[in-house]
């Protein structure tokens, strides 16, 4: 039996690629072959896959297009919701889970029991397996691979001294793309539902990104000397943060690495509802969440409990002084009450890794091993992707479309294969494994994890060392199996 492949899309770099280049790497070491890279270049080519595990990073409305050409091309889809850990209320997350696009799902994983428990109310999940894994995002918080981020974390530290770190999560008012709002719910949702729903997470936005605008400069000028580092979610427009610090000598606006290290480098964190928040206390980071204004059914209460709460900019300012002024013996513990609400949402924080138990979970999909796709169901799904293509090709030279080349170079910066195979030597090195892989390059910012370039054949090997991309030909790429 040929190896099983898996496929690895990712929409935003600095916050996906290492949790599933380390997923990838477990795939490879059990004899998958996985490639990985970003998601909208993987999209376009998907007819030159072999017949494949698909591991979505969601599986909300608005993957009905993309799930259907996968389900007609033969491949199996999964999926772990990059987002459902935080969420503003169970109803809301429900909403946005449509049918149809279940019905492709073979299974789900989840961060925890909280988003299991949510993801089983589902119309189309109630009779498919929702397995709590943990996310290899969660693997990446573990003492296990600390050594991984040690060299950034010393490096940020000796650039920016003792910071505190302000992270947004605004783009539903201040999105990259000028006057988008992107906001999704399933299809069978009421318009007048979908209207009171988007109103209202826009209304309440609106006054939390007022709110947080107004903070920066007095936050700046009470830390100073310290640095005040914001780092703007990446579907947002930086502009309008750089605007607010116009001025502010200890402000630097920041978006490159993972989130990860600059949680580890900070003194404290200061944020509203962010997935960070709960990566920090993780972490053992002091996180400050600024809420001047509160509204039920649109704040996200997890992030926000994990940490200390402050309704007045004074406040927060004060504790955010005074824990940056100070240096931290060591992380900052959750009590047992914060450590119970934590344990609920996310799976995987000891014992195996999460990405060990997503490929135990992955290889009952290919057993028994994956059937060949229907030769016609395959053609209509090639004219699909197709005509799918020549769609977006018109709607990218749109500067509002949401696939245009800026805004996906934005959220994926150009990645080139020594950086990827650099960093599968820092996660190998922290985990003592994965002595025997490296990436090669199939295409610009897509990958497969092979064996080290000195086990490949010579045709396949680069003057340097570096593994070398088969030609697109290549019946490995293409995979001829229907």
């Amino acid at each position: 039996m040929s190896s099983p492949s898996l496929l690895l899309p990712v929409e935003t770099l600095n916050r996906e690629f290492d949790g599933k280049l380390l997923l990838a790497l477990h795939a490879a070491e059990r004899g998958w072959r996985p490639t990985i890279g970003k998601r909208s270049t993987l999209h376009d080519n998907l007819q030159r896959f072999p017949i494949s595990i698909y591991f979505s990073k969601d599986f909300r409305a608005g993957n009905e297009a993309v799930f259907r050409i996968l389900a007609g091309l033969g491949h199996t889809i999964v999926g772990l919701d990059e987002e459902g850990l935080v969420n503003t209320s169970d109803e809301m997350l429900l909403l946005k889970m449509e049918p149809v696009v279940l019905d492709h799902l073979r299974a789900a994983f989840t961060w925890g029991e909280n988003d299991a428990r949510v993801f089983r109310l589902a119309d189309g999940l109630a009779q498919k397996p929702v397995v709590v894994t943990g996310n290899p995002r969660g693997d990446l918080l573990r003492p296990d691979l600390a050594p991984y981020f040690s060299s950034e974390i010393a490096s940020i530290r000796e650039k920016y001294g003792q910071f505190a770190l302000l992270n947004t999560n605004f783009a539903l008012v201040n999105h990259f793309i000028a006057n988008l709002t992107r906001f999704k719910l399933a299809d069978w949702v009421a318009e007048d539902k979908v209207e009171e729903m988007r109103s209202g997470l826009r209304g309440h936005k609106a006054k939390l990104l007022a709110a947080f605008l107004e903070l920066i400069p007095g936050l700046a000028r009470q830390l100073h000397p310290c640095t005040l580092i914001i780092r703007p979610h990446p579907s947002e427009n930086w502009q309008t943060w750089v605007d607010a610090a116009s001025g502010l000598d200890n402000v630097h606006m920041v978006h490159e690495g993972n989130i990860v290290s600059w949680l580890a480098a900070a003194d404290v964190l200061i944020h509203n509802g962010c997935t960070s928040a709960v990566e920090a206390s993780i972490l053992g980071t002091p996180a400050l969440s600024y809420r001047p204004v509160k509204q039920p059914g649109f704040d996200n209460d997890l992030p926000n409990e994990l940490g200390i709460e402050f309704e007045t900019a004074e406040g927060l300012i004060a504790k955010a002084v005074e824990i940056t002024r100070q240096r931290r013996d060591g992380p900052h513990r959750l009590d047992p009450r914060r450590r119970a609400l934590l344990d609920r949402h996310i799976a995987a924080l000891d014992g195996p890794l999460a990405c060990e138990r997503l490929m135990d979970e992955l290889e009952k999909c290919v057993e028994p091993p994956l059937p060949p796709a229907d030769p016609a169901r395959r053609l209509t799904a090639r004219i699909r992707l197709a005509l799918r293509r020549n769609y977006r090709r018109i709607r990218k030279r749109s500067v509002k479309a949401k696939g245009n080349p800026v805004y996906l170079r934005h959220k994926f910066p150009r990645l080139g294969l020594d950086e990827v195979n650099e960093r599968i030597g820092r996660l190998g090195a922290a985990l003592g494994r994965f002595d025997d892989l490296a990436a090669e390059e199939i295409m610009p910012d897509l990958f497969r994890i092979v064996g080290r370039p000195s086990d490949l054949p010579a045709d396949r090997q680069h003057p340097g060392g570096a593994a070398k991309a088969p030609a697109f030909h290549s019946t490995m790429w293409t995979g001829r199996n229907e």
